[in-house]
């Protein structure tokens, strides 16, 4: 297996870890919410994936995009430059249930264990795959 494939594998056993939910790591969303239905798409995405699908790793490219800018946005943009008491209390509430390596902050949204590895899987995936389309 090349390094693309194990990147983009782990990435997806990660993923299958929210949706399932890991005790002590990560909760279990509902059963209908952005996760399950993320992890749909991408479940059919990582059959196409393993088929050989033509441009399917372009697709990826552009989802795995978005996904980023979605983390930045939601996660490190708060961490970096600060959030409200409110957006904090908000966070620190749905996420109560997952692990934390970082501590918790009054002037920081801090993301959890599960956020922290996802953003680097997922930019290790994009780098790789932009490397490998557009280079390689």
């Amino acid at each position: 297996m090349d390094f693309e494939k194990l990147v983009i594998t782990i990435l997806y056993i990660h993923q299958t870890m929210d949706v399932v939910g890991v005790k002590g790591y990560v909760d279990r969303p509902k059963l209908i919410s952005p996760d399950t239905i993320g992890w749909a798409i991408l479940s059919v995405l990582m059959v196409l994936y393993y088929l050989g699908f033509s441009y399917i790793n372009l697709v990826f490219i552009g989802l795995f995009g978005l996904v980023l800018y979605g983390l930045y946005h939601f996660h490190w943009k708060l961490y970096i430059f600060g959030a409200t008491a409110e957006k904090i209390e908000g966070y620190n509430i749905y996420f109560k249930g997952t692990h934390r390596i970082l501590s918790k902050s009054s002037i920081r949204l801090v993301p959890d264990t599960y956020h922290i590895i996802h953003s680097i899987l997922y930019s290790v995936a994009f780098i790789t795959l932009c490397v490998n389309f557009f280079i390689g």
